[in-house]
């Protein structure tokens, strides 16, 4: 049985799972910059990133890690315009060195805030042998949103790797825009994106953080791309929720506490 721990935010119920049907082995990728080392990078070593099964932040080389476990991967290119090879790059590097250790495979940015029990749950129905994905889906070009994070099968990680060795591909390391040619890779590949919302339709996977999603307003770009029209106050996303995005470095301590420190006690 399950145990939930039921944590209200003025009325607006999520649900914890303390324990997991199965173990679910999670390697977390985390996309950051040297100059975050100190805020972002920290707050989420420090909170969510500690639930991940293994945690690497995938950055451009430093002098000066401080102690936080940076993937070694050369030659990555700084800047937001080089984010298709950081990616890439990253997804290789699971794949080379970690591949066998692990059942899913995490990409996530450092001001993402990612509810680990329950994306374990969540993966835990589901088959890691199979060619799929999950995450937040556009319906326009059909690319899974990074910011809200979004999770490899073992398998959908070797095809991904597999396509990136062919020398006709669709594949590309350098450029566009990440969230559009990493779907295209997968896609070329035969992984095909399986359903993360709800029974009730709910999104788990959040490319906004909770105060956008709950009050409001919504961006014109998300009702454009949302497979779902979204709606704001309780019904705006799943009980099970998995991940919000913009969510600011001091923001991120402030959701851990009150999820795990104070819910602990309820």
């Amino acid at each position: 049985m399950i145990g939930i721990h039921r944590i209200s935010f003025n009325h607006t119920t999520f649900s914890r799972f303390q324990n997991n049907p199965a173990q679910v082995r999670v390697l977390c990728l985390v996309l950051t910059a040297p100059k975050y080392f100190d805020t972002r990078t920290r707050a989420v070593q420090s909170t969510w990133g500690r639930r991940c099964d293994g945690l690497f932040f995938i950055t451009e080389s430093s002098n000066n890690t401080q102690g936080l476990p940076i993937a070694p991967i050369a030659n990555i290119t700084p800047g937001y315009e080089h984010l298709t090879q950081k990616v890439v790059l990253a997804l290789q590097y699971a794949y080379e060195y970690h591949f066998n250790n692990f059942d899913w495979f995490v990409k996530a940015d450092d001001d993402t805030y990612i509810f680990m029990e329950n994306m374990k749950t969540f993966l835990s129905k589901q088959n890691t042998s199979k060619p799929v994905s999950f995450g937040w889906v556009s319906k326009i070009k059909g690319y899974l949103q990074g910011g809200a994070s979004y999770v490899l099968s073992r398998e959908a990680l070797k095809r991904f790797n597999q396509g990136h060795q062919k020398p006709n591909t669709m594949c590309r390391k350098y450029e566009g825009d990440e969230d559009i040619e990493i779907r295209a890779c997968l896609r070329s590949e035969g992984v095909y994106m399986g359903n993360s919302r709800d029974e009730k339709n709910r999104e788990r996977f959040h490319p906004l953080n909770f105060y956008s999603h709950f009050v409001g307003p919504i961006p014109e770009w998300y009702k454009q791309r949302a497979a779902r029209w979204p709606v704001t106050s309780y019904e705006c996303c799943s009980a099970d929720v998995i991940s919000f995005h913009y969510v600011p470095w001091n923001e991120q301590y402030l959701i851990d506490s009150m999820w795990y420190r104070f819910g602990s006690a309820r």
